[in-house]
């Protein structure tokens, strides 16, 4: 608690300074995000939004080339200059109100709530060199004893190009909508160090330049303590790069490491990272660590004032030869246009965790023997919502019907755990194929102020985490700075 105790304190000294709110974007402003992607494209050049957050200096500055003919990106730099204004005029103090009628198991980039009812407040500071954030959320959840939180609370500091800090918040890192198979918002955050760089990296060497701007992101955070392995660590690292315009690479690995009763030597650290823990031939034991790695494509173009994406995630557990196997995937494609002027989109996924090898069988996707509590933090996956041995598609549309109302509709066809065997999986072994459809309306009333509602509709009653979920499920919000 002393921590806690630490960044309230500080966030009241520094509470009557005035700045924007976060130094980076956060998933839950996607549709923003969208606006960027289609005016960065029109305007001839693209923005890295594969992962999140997403400094605002590398909104500012996503290419060296762009940077220095900066005053040419018209739409691009007329968007985001006036969100930046808008930001800076606001309080550094947020309000937020959830409330569910039931616990609503799937999740998309932008989702606004992991649980039944939940209150939160927030205090955030933002100065040249220095960001820290406060949040105390206060939530109704079945599936946890405690009932407050300190998600998305940080502190964070600029060095040089880098942005270097402690806390938790949500990440995303993968250009999918609704699912990110290696790391995403669904489970709870967990805390750590974190470093990233803060508007990218280009080099004077021809070779590496080629790749055009590179951005990394890195942590080591802990895990809970109610687990079969206590208290283990779990470290990630992405590095992406834009070779040519629209085109987006990014590399990304995560290892669970360590924990009680393991061997939490620099040692055995070492062959993780090395590759040969997972096969036993470091100095550990076999299975010493928990590995997902892989890559993912995204390149986006402009054909008759439609803005097209197509990407890929492509991850594997463990793997022997530098390459992912054991593999799990996500294809998509998005269309975003603009209808006088306000954005719209229309998108589509299909995710695949169902793996069943010659070798194993199934059951092998987010689990492992030596961490049978599996890629999950707090008993939900810290990867995809469907969890292993499963298969999902969704179609969106989100789009503003004016500056005041955004609309969000889809539909979606699932079928979790579809092997029927595994008691870890989330999803149990009683579920089948289901459909359904989701309807969403957000309404800006004022520019401080800030509801929602949302309205899902599922074909088949589904157990999830041993519990039967509504068929309907509605949700309302209520967004309020200060």
């Amino acid at each position: 608690m002393k921590k806690y105790k630490f960044f309230l304190i500080l966030n009241l000294f520094l509470g009557s300074w005035v700045a924007i709110c976060d130094p980076w974007i956060m998933p839950e402003e996607e549709l923003f995000v969208k606006k960027l992607e289609f005016y960065s494209i029109r305007d001839g050049f693209s923005i890295d939004s594969s992962s999140y957050p997403i400094p605002w200096a590398l909104a500012r500055n996503p290419t060296e080339d762009v940077y220095q003919n900066y005053s040419e990106m018209t739409n691009y730099r007329i968007i985001l200059e006036n969100k930046l204004e808008k930001s800076s005029k606001q309080n550094i103090n947020k309000i937020k109100l959830r409330s569910n009628s039931s616990i609503y198991p799937f999740r998309t980039i932008d989702a606004k709530t992991k649980d039944i009812n939940s209150f939160a407040i927030s205090s955030s500071y933002l100065g040249e060199r220095f960001a820290t954030k406060l949040t105390v959320n206060v939530s109704e959840n079945p599936f946890h004893e405690k009932e407050y939180y300190f998600d998305d609370s940080y502190i964070a500091l600029v060095s040089g190009n880098f942005i270097l800090g402690i806390g938790n918040y949500d990440r995303w890192w993968g250009p999918s909508h609704h699912a990110s198979l290696i790391l995403s918002n669904y489970s709870r955050n967990t805390p750590g160090l974190f470093i990233r760089s803060l508007e990218g990296f280009t080099s004077p060497f021809p070779i590496i330049r080629s790749f055009g701007k590179l951005n990394f992101s890195f942590f080591v955070n802990q895990l809970e303590s109610n687990r079969a392995v206590k208290k283990p660590y779990l470290i990630g690292g992405r590095l992406s790069m834009n070779p040519i315009n629209g085109l987006t690479i990014g590399l990304t690995r995560t290892i669970m490491f360590g924990g009680k009763g393991k061997d939490n030597s620099f040692g055995a650290l070492w062959d993780s990272i090395r590759g040969d823990a997972s096969v036993g031939s470091g100095s550990g034991n076999l299975n010493v660590d928990n590995e997902l790695a892989g890559l993912d494509i995204k390149y986006s173009f402009d054909i008759n004032e439609v803005v097209w994406s197509l990407y890929l995630q492509y991850i594997g557990e463990d793997g022997t030869d530098y390459w992912p196997w054991r593999t799990f995937y996500i294809f998509g494609s998005e269309f975003i246009f603009s209808n006088n002027e306000m954005i719209q989109s229309i998108n589509f996924e299909y995710i695949n965790t169902y793996y069943n090898g010659a070798d194993i069988g199934t059951n092998v996707i987010y689990e492992h023997s030596s961490y049978s509590s599996g890629y999950r933090y707090k008993g939900s996956p810290i990867g995809a919502f469907m969890d292993g041995d499963s298969n999902y598609g969704h179609l969106s549309y989100n789009g503003q019907l004016n500056e005041t109302i955004e609309l969000k509709f889809s539909i979606f066809y699932g079928n979790f755990n579809k092997d029927n065997s595994g008691t870890r999986n989330t999803w149990g072994i009683n579920n089948r194929e289901f459909y359904g459809s989701t309807l969403g309306l957000d309404f800006i009333l004022e520019k401080d102020i800030k509801v929602g509602f949302f309205l899902t509709h599922i074909n088949e009653e589904l157990t999830y985490r041993n519990r039967s979920l509504d068929r309907n499920i509605g949700g309302l919000s209520f967004d309020y700075n200060f």
